[in-house]
């Protein structure tokens, strides 16, 4: 089974953009993983800051197995797994 460990900045102008929602979003995927037939285990690991300090331009950052988004939102961070996980079942 395939891992993937999303990070989520939870620095205060993270959480002001969306953070939660994103973390919300990831848990609900987690709990529909059978029927979207998703053979992939996602672990949401939550990060003070994640880059540099006062990166409010960039709020809010996901790092999801290294690769690192800016101005994230729930469906950005949906579509990057998603698409990793399609990636993995190419292969």
């Amino acid at each position: 089974m395939k891992r993937l460990i999303v990070e989520v900045c939870v620095c205060p102008e993270c959480v002001m953009m969306g953070a939660m929602d994103i973390i919300e979003a990831i848990e609900s995927l987690k709990k529909l993983k059978t029927q979207l037939r998703l053979n992939t285990q996602v672990q949401v690991i939550t990060k003070s800051c994640i880059g540099e300090p006062k990166h409010g331009d960039d709020s809010p950052v996901v790092v999801i197995n290294g690769d690192r988004l800016v101005c994230a939102n729930s469906q950005t961070v949906m579509e990057k797994i998603i698409s990793l996980k399609a990636k993995d079942v190419k292969h």
